[in-house]
């Protein structure tokens, strides 16, 4: 009777452990994608959006770019955040070619990297995911109805463009004409 009390504790204290090395694990789970020479180029290539931070060995931007990553993550469509250790002599000829002169340079890469834009905003993970959002929200939409609106307006996301024929026929109805 002993002997299987011992076995069960024994269980029971192996399989405690593994939950606290699972949990340990999920909780430092790393969000940002690492990019070196060796796969830089193909990744941004194969796709639409992707932030890169090119930075030297320094812990200034890391925790507030990882926050925004953890959020950005459960973003659809993704929104991928990356690092370059452009510092590192193997990676330094894309740091030229991408013309870093300071660390962390954060730059977006749209169309497999065919149109690159600097972020020089506000370092702060909040601000860095409103900017993101922003960056891949559809530029206009359309309003089709009282619930399209709804959706919007409370955004603050309202500007209203009106062709010719629209307000010819909107004035004319209202009118009478």
């Amino acid at each position: 009777m002993a002997i299987n009390f011992f076995v069960w504790f024994a269980l029971a204290a192996i399989l405690c452990s593994l939950i606290a090395i699972s949990a340990k694990e999920s909780e430092s789970k790393e969000f940002v994608l690492t990019l070196d020479h060796s796969n830089f180029t193909r990744f941004v290539t194969h796709h639409n959006f992707v932030v890169v931070k090119f930075y030297a060995p320094c812990k200034n931007l890391a925790p507030e770019y990882e926050n925004a990553a953890s959020v950005l993550s459960n973003h659809h469509p993704p929104i991928i955040l990356a690092k370059f250790d452009a510092d590192d002599e193997a990676n330094k000829y894309l740091a030229k070619q991408y013309r870093i002169r300071g660390y962390p340079t954060v730059k977006i890469f749209r169309n497999g990297g065919q149109m690159i834009q600097e972020y020089r905003d506000s370092r702060r993970a909040d601000y860095i995911v409103e900017y993101l959002k922003e960056q891949i929200s559809p530029a206009s939409f359309e309003i089709k109805s009282a619930e399209d609106a709804s959706g919007i307006i409370p955004q603050n996301k309202i500007t209203i463009d009106f062709t010719v024929e629209a307000i010819e026929k909107f004035f004319g109805e209202a009118l009478g004409l």
